[in-house]
């Protein structure tokens, strides 16, 4: 199962801070989502396209996680070095993509 299975995905910018959130589908969901989408995990996958340091919040009410990565997108998200003017819109698939039956 990927965590797009059970969760839908947000992406955002402000200045050189990425913002992504997932939001679970159902409580369950929510419940299994927080357990297995650490910041750390998050910080792994996102490595793979870019060094990041992830701060996870949790938003129980809205059944979601927050990710919030400073220095994503070095000078803005016009000015990164990122393929594409919106690649943080691609970002998010790296967390909905990720596997959860590890």
């Amino acid at each position: 199962m990927r965590v797009g299975d059970i969760a839908v995905g947000r992406s955002g910018d402000k200045g050189d801070i990425l913002d992504l959130s997932l939001v679970a589908v159902d409580e369950k969901s929510f419940e299994r989502l927080e357990r297995f989408m650490t910041a750390e995990r998050a910080e792994q996958a996102l490595g793979l396209a870019m060094p990041a340091q992830v701060t996870r919040y949790v938003v129980p009410g809205l059944l979601a996680l927050k990710f919030v990565i400073p220095g994503a997108l070095p000078g803005g998200v016009h000015a990164s070095l990122h393929a594409g003017m919106h690649w943080q819109k691609s970002a998010i698939h790296i967390l909905l993509d990720l596997d959860m039956d590890e």
